[in-house]
């Protein structure tokens, strides 16, 4: 009698676990660059490019196969933004949020494209469970004529424990952190 009351107790709970997935915000740590003398205004697209809300996948048996999907709480790609304008401020660029090009009148812009964005946890170990994740995004500075003023790579890497939450933060922030040294040596002023 008591199997037959366990077994769909526990079938709903091992289906709650594979058809759910988790969410994370995204958020950085502290940008370490001191924020420079007045670099004048800076076009940044409100949405980020390829940024797609699944972000990775919480894993299940020994073979690490993929089963719950991690997402992004809220707008993904203007989530990935608004971390960036952070690092673009503390570079010392006053920011202007666009949606186009257009809208930024004569204001370089700054635009990122998201190369990969993936993260993924071991869950076999239970109660030990390790997250890891990569981002990858290109950025650039186009003027308001199109041309590329200013271009980079950018990669981060993070890992934790338990939730997407501290790899994630730490891969961004590494990224946030390079950006805003490299935009402090940018000069876009005429």
């Amino acid at each position: 009698m008591k199997i037959t009351k366990l077994l769909p107790l526990s079938l709903v709970l091992a289906a709650s676990f594979f058809f759910t997935g988790c969410a994370t915000s995204l958020h950085h740590g502290p940008i370490l660059p001191q924020p420079t003398a007045d670099k004048g205004a800076l076009g940044v697209s409100q949405s980020a490019q390829n940024m797609e809300s699944r972000i990775g996948w919480g894993t299940f048996t020994v073979f690490a196969i993929p089963v719950a999907p991690v997402t992004v709480n809220g707008v993904a790609d203007q989530e990935l933004m608004n971390q960036i304008k952070d690092a673009v401020q503390q570079a010392g660029f006053k920011v202007q949020m666009v949606d186009s090009p257009a809208a930024a009148g004569n204001l370089p812009v700054l635009s990122c494209k998201v190369e990969k964005f993936s993260f993924r946890n071991y869950t076999w170990l239970f109660p030990l469970v390790f997250n890891w994740g990569t981002i990858k995004l290109d950025v650039s500075i186009a003027g308001p004529d199109g041309k590329v003023l200013w271009e980079k790579n950018y990669t981060g890497k993070g890992n934790g424990f338990y939730d997407f939450g501290t790899p994630v933060d730490h891969a961004l922030t590494s990224i946030l952190n390079e950006l805003a040294s490299d935009l402090q040596g940018v000069n876009l002023k005429s």
